[in-house]
């Protein structure tokens, strides 16, 4: 890790920020943090910059979303040109892989700017409001991160003030930092405001957004009770939070109807025709490779079509219900090509459904000397998810009749179908079907745990949760043995539950040792 000084953590500062938020745009730049905060304003510019510098192609847009589906069972390496990446997917990821490099250098320059817009809240002359609801959000961002990393690498460095000296800096028990982040979170749901004046656009925080979050700390955790009661009261008050079901599953995935979407809770803001520093607002890697979130079909109009990095393992596709609503929104098995429309069996090279979530309708897509670029948001969290963390969390409370309605109102959304009409793909408007049916309210407590995880594999499904699910349920050995959706015979619970610390960061502070287990 570099040292840790006013200097450092403020060239982090990019003030890149969404459009439908109209953040500002002017950069803190490399003033020390006491000459710089002089008004809200100055402290606000700060946060943005978090927003900015998390997406990113280091962050949310590509290192990180990609290293956590490859880790899940529900998609394969496509072509093997990012050996990096491949590792994840067949957990040979060592010390010396990039990719955990770059995600830990993302996170801590985010954590350093949000670090020094808390220092800013105490310089500045405001009312307590106004500084809660500085300190509050940015607090909310620094929790959101550190669960990031705390769920990747288990004991990491907390560092919560901008004067951290390399010489002092030491790893906290993963246990520890949980408390921290709960602890900020609860902050942030007490001084966040309900609605932000630009709502419409989920790319910050409200209280439902810390509740939301605080909600799936406490599931990873295993306290049911906070769990659920978190969900629970985003639920019961989803009305003046403003949040809901979207009508059409695919509406979901439509960049030009996601800033107004009341399922999207948070997410980061991508526009597709800007660039920063350090790739933010872009999902891009500097090579012109695939993007992140956004792994479709790739090469529709040259010779070799049907190919990319990220594709779903064909069990997947085959296993999954061909009545379910979801299925189509989620893959793309036919395009149109020269001859005419294929489906994946006629793909040149990888002869699988590849995913369509974040492809199909990402809008602006420009190709440049720095890759594709996007307006597709990374949504981290939605409506749909909070009503599947208090069904989970409730059946382990013995609340399992009232969890059992919270899986059919997801269910209830899936059976309306919807349109898709890609052009040239075959695919169109599809009616309301009785699929899936309602859960019966009898099913006993163990029957609906395994239900509710797979209810979330489906509804979730290529959105970088099922990692996750497999880690804190501990389904590593069944998942990936023969009989799974995507066999990993090299898979060791023991050891890859964890991605390794950089070496490179060890080398530099030998204080980080020691490696992880196995590494």
């Amino acid at each position: 890790m570099k040292t840790i000084t006013k200097l450092y953590i403020l060239c982090f500062i990019l003030a890149f920020a969404g459009s439908c938020t109209d953040l500002d745009e002017n950069p803190v730049g490399l003033l020390a943090p006491e000459g710089y905060f002089a008004d809200a304003d100055d402290v606000q510019s700060a946060i943005n910059g978090c927003y900015g510098s998390m997406a990113s192609s280091l962050y949310y847009g590509t290192s990180y979303p990609v290293a956590l589906v490859m880790m899940g069972d529900m998609v394969d390496i496509g072509l093997d040109f990012a050996s990096g990446y491949a590792d994840f997917n067949r957990f040979s990821v060592t010390p010396t892989n990039s990719y955990p490099l770059n995600i830990w250098k993302a996170c801590y320059g985010v954590l350093g700017i949000a670090n020094t817009a808390i220092y800013g809240v105490s310089q500045i002359n405001e009312s307590d409001g106004v500084k809660n609801r500085l300190e509050a959000e940015a607090r909310f961002v620094r929790a959101l991160v550190y669960y990031d990393l705390v769920r990747l690498y288990g004991d990491i460095p907390y560092l919560d003030n901008v004067d951290a000296d390399i010489n002092a800096v030491t790893k906290t028990a993963a246990a520890d930092v949980y408390a921290k982040i709960v602890s900020d979170l609860e902050f942030a749901k007490e001084y966040l405001p309900t609605q932000h004046p630009d709502n419409d656009c989920r790319t910050r925080p409200s209280k439902g957004t810390a509740a939301t979050v605080l909600a799936s700390v406490q599931l990873t955790s295993g306290n049911w009770q906070e769990a659920y009661n978190n969900a629970k009261w985003v639920i019961d008050n989803a009305g003046s939070l403003n949040y809901a079901l979207e009508n059409d599953f695919q509406d979901l995935f439509r960049s030009d109807k996601q800033d107004y979407s009341k399922e999207i809770i948070f997410g980061t803001d991508f526009l597709g025709n800007m660039r920063g520093d350090n790739d933010v607002n872009s999902f891009t890697l500097e090579n012109d490779a695939s993007l992140g979130a956004i792994y479709g079909v790739e090469g529709a109009s040259k010779p070799y079509l049907g190919w990319s990095m990220c594709v779903p393992s064909l069990k997947v596709y085959q296993t999954w219900d061909d009545r379910d609503y979801r299925k189509k929104v989620s893959f793309t098995d036919t395009i149109m090509y020269k001859d005419g429309l294929r489906d994946y069996t006629r793909f040149q090279y990888i002869q699988r459904p590849h995913a369509a979530k974040f492809d199909r309708f990402c809008g602006v897509r420009k190709s440049s000397t720095a890759g594709w670029r996007s307006d597709m948001n990374h949504t981290i969290f939605r409506y749909a998810e909070v009503l599947l963390i208090a069904a989970e969390a409730g059946n382990e409370i013995g609340k399992t009749a009232e969890a059992v309605g919270y899986v059919n109102e997801v269910r209830a959304r899936a059976r309306k179908g919807g349109v898709i009409n890609f052009e040239g793909s075959g695919y169109g408007a599809y009616a309301a079907s009785p699929y899936p049916a309602n859960v019966s309210s009898g099913i006993s407590q163990g029957d609906f745990r395994n239900l509710v995880l797979e209810e979330r594999r489906l509804e979730l499904a290529f959105e970088f949760k099922r990692w996750y699910d497999i880690k804190r349920r501990d389904l590593g050995d069944q998942v990936f043995s023969a009989g799974g959706l995507e066999p990993q015979p090299d898979f060791n619970k023991s050891k890859h539950y964890l991605i390794p610390l950089p070496q490179t960061e060890i080398d530099m502070c030998p204080n980080l040792k020691p490696q992880n287990t196995g590494y």
